[in-house]
């Protein structure tokens, strides 16, 4: 089961083996991921869950523009090794952005979000007016 689907805008997948073996090139580091989203509705509410492994709350940017919620995300990281002659330095640079059109029966003022274990948690509260009121039995008399 994928989490993240990859894509890869330079080479179709067919090439990426021969580059990475051939040549050296981890092409994986130069690709564009974009994390899967669940979405869930219950009564009171909307969930949006999304995997991204490996971040931290700062890496996350969560937006509301006219009900148009943007979560999006930019990383740097650098890693460096030495050895007798020569020192290897890589960066790498990841993000993403996913944008959701909400309903008009989500309380824009009560949104929550949450990151934990790889997992950022979107609570979007229904509106008072849109929760479904309970079913009721009248007495005939």
């Amino acid at each position: 089961m994928n989490l993240v689907r990859k894509t890869n805008p330079w080479f179709p997948s067919l090439l990426d083996e021969f580059i990475t073996r051939d040549l050296g090139v981890d092409l994986a580091t130069r690709s564009q991921a974009v994390p899967a989203v669940n979405i869930s509705e219950t009564d009171t509410a909307f969930s949006l869950v999304l995997a991204a492994p490996g971040k931290t709350r700062k890496d996350f940017q969560i937006e509301l523009d006219e009900h148009i919620l943007t979560i999006s995300s930019d990383s740097n990281t650098e890693h460096e090794s030495s050895h007798e002659n020569f020192t290897r330095k890589e960066f790498s640079y990841e993000s993403f952005q996913r944008s959701f059109r909400l309903p008009d029966t989500v309380n824009t003022q009560a949104i929550k979000a949450n990151y934990k274990e790889g997992i950022l948690t979107v609570e979007l509260p229904k509106l008072k007016e849109a929760i479904p009121e309970p079913k009721k039995t009248i007495e005939v008399k």
